[in-house]
């Protein structure tokens, strides 16, 4: 009759373990927000196809959110109408290209929506443009470029390697 309680207990135990965490994620990988003790980021405008995952921020609330982290903005202007721009949405589900977005605040903008990214256009109002925006400053860092262009070097296409220029720009601008 003992035997019975303890076995009741054993099968409680083993039920709430069912309720834990995985034990496999030790925290070595933790998210950057996490890391800094942050709440995780959620987006506050729409990803637009460029990644649901991406906590995607609107163009004015952005730059203001830039300044005060003090973290790089990248943004991407596009076009619903252009076929290019659609091409490279998959491209922003790459689990690298995500996790390095953390360390960002991310805006993605239509330019026939939102005429205020026309002022992001160092060479041309060409889409799909991808720029990487000085926190202090507000303006595009000229040197974050497409290396494989010579022209449209601010376009970059589902094989270029976009991911690079991220963590360059991290190297420049992180805070």
């Amino acid at each position: 009759m003992r035997l019975l309680p303890v076995a009741a207990l054993l099968g409680v135990a083993s039920m709430s373990a069912c309720f834990d965490a995985p034990h496999a994620d030790t925290g070595a990988r933790k998210s950057s927000a996490a890391a800094r003790n942050e709440p995780p980021r959620t987006a506050t405008a729409p990803s637009n196809g460029f990644g649901d995952a991406i906590a995607w921020r609107g163009l004015e609330e952005g730059l203001a959110e830039a300044t005060k982290l003090a973290r790089p903005l990248m943004l991407v202007v596009h076009a619903s109408w252009c076929s290019q721009c659609k091409a490279l949405k998959p491209k922003f589900e790459d689990p690298e290209l995500r996790a390095l977005s953390e360390q960002f605040v991310m805006v993605n903008v239509d330019q026939d929506q939102v005429p205020k990214a026309l002022e992001f256009a160092p060479d041309g109002t060409y889409v799909p443009r991808v720029l990487f925006i000085d926190p202090d400053t507000g303006r595009a860092d000229t040197g974050l470029v497409n290396e494989n262009r010579g022209r449209t070097i601010y376009y970059y296409s589902p094989v270029d390697d976009l991911v690079g220029t991220m963590k360059k720009a991290l190297q420049r601008h992180a805070g």
